[in-house]
């Protein structure tokens, strides 16, 4: 995952109503936070755009699992 990147997030994503909001829709990675502990510590954050409003500060590792890649075909 790197900015720029479409993708989209699963659906049914439940939790807090932050993962609610953006079940199943698609966004833009705009940037990717590097955190100065080893990633497997903890792995960034990321800020994206979804909905017409940007996102910030969500966990890198809870997003790359929590979406798939979109490819130019759709």
């Amino acid at each position: 995952m790197k900015p720029g990147d479409l993708r989209r997030f699963k659906d049914g994503l439940r939790g807090s109503g932050s993962a609610e909001r953006v079940s199943g829709q698609p966004f833009v990675v705009i940037n990717i936070h590097p955190h100065s502990y080893p990633p497997s510590l903890a792995p960034g954050r990321t800020d994206f755009l979804v909905g017409g409003r940007i996102e910030t500060g969500w966990s890198l590792r809870w997003v790359m699992n929590n979406s798939e890649a979109v490819n130019e075909a759709g």
